[in-house]
């Protein structure tokens, strides 16, 4: 599919993550868009801890605390509307689940309908252990209930969506696993039906990451602060698939939400991946040298539009890292 393409679409909405293929979507898509398609252009970005907004939720407990903060300065800056959405209570709340339903969402609309909360009243269900280190998202429940049916739930309920046709940009990449490079760059999405058509484009799923690299560099974007502490994927911070350095750098840079995640596997009895708990993870792991000026923005839930563009672009110490991350 071509970026000219997508004027055959009411509206065109890119998953942004925050993280560089995300991003790297959203400016494919710019560099080639007329005044035109560019209105038609908007960012939803899925909170996995909970509600974003501040003085709400439960605080972070997986992710970035500046990732909503960067998001937004991003939107900013390339002239884009950013909205958020989110499941009540967020990844904690999900995974304390003992004899309930699965929480309500929450998405942002544009205009007067401001917030609007859906869903809550499914069957009960047990959970109590974090998701497992697995490609099959019906026990990697992470990615599913807090951002692909999210999305779907927000397709579902917004009126903006109730009829037209939409595209849905998403990031995975063929270069990253075995299993992401059989899927299909365009498909029908699940949340489409006979008034709704909605088509999710895989916009950079045959990119080398160098290619990600080139287009993010082009613009003069800086990457999320994780690049540059060493990260070589921007998840969660305390993603689930984390290898020993990620969790050893976790807990210098987060160690309130790193002490949490492990308060949560004693509790569970059940570490997060099989053979090793995050503490010893960590413990046998090389947080590398993490700048104090680096790390006071990671932690920081704002981040300053001036941070965003930068006329003497680098690429961050993460760049070409392996690390731990879905397959």
């Amino acid at each position: 599919m071509d970026p000219e393409d997508i004027g055959f679409y009411d509206r065109v909405i890119v998953a942004f993550s925050g993280g560089k293929d995300s991003l790297a979507c959203v400016l494919r898509i710019l560099e080639e868009a007329t005044p035109e398609t560019k209105k038609k252009i908007e960012l939803w970005h899925h909170s996995v801890d909970g509600d974003p907004r501040p003085g709400r939720g439960d605080g972070h407990l997986m992710d970035w605390p500046v990732t909503e903060g960067y998001c937004r300065a991003v939107a900013r800056e390339l002239g884009l509307p950013i909205y958020f959405s989110w499941k009540e209570g967020g990844f904690r709340r999900e995974m304390l689940r003992d004899g309930e339903p699965t929480a309500p969402i929450s998405f942002e609309s544009p205009g007067a309908v401001g917030v609007r909360t859906v869903g809550g009243k499914g069957p009960p269900g047990t959970r109590r252990k974090f998701p497992q280190v697995s490609a099959d998202l019906s026990v990697r429940w992470c990615s599913a209930y807090l951002k692909i049916d999210v999305a779907a739930r927000v397709f579902a309920n917004d009126p903006r969506f109730s009829e037209g046709n939409f595209l849905l940009v998403t990031g995975e990449r063929r270069q990253e696993s075995a299993a992401r490079a059989k899927y299909a760059e365009l498909e029908k999405h699940k949340a489409s039906n006979r008034r709704r058509r909605i088509d999710q484009w895989r916009a950079v799923i045959d990119y080398s990451e160098e290619d990600v690299w080139q287009v993010i560099s082009r613009r003069g974007i800086r990457p999320h602060p994780a690049y540059d502490l060493g990260f070589g994927r921007v998840s969660c911070a305390a993603c689930i698939f984390g290898d020993a350095d990620q969790w050893a750098a976790v807990r210098a840079i987060l160690p309130e939400q790193f002490e949490a995640v492990a308060a949560y596997e004693e509790g569970f009895g059940k570490t997060i991946q099989r053979r090793e708990s995050v503490r010893e993870l960590a413990a046998r792991g090389e947080a590398g040298f993490l700048h104090p000026t680096l790390v006071k923005i990671a932690r920081s839930r704002e981040y300053a539009d001036e941070q965003v563009k930068t006329h003497h672009w680098k690429l961050p110490s993460g760049a070409y890292k392996k690390c731990g991350g879905p397959t």
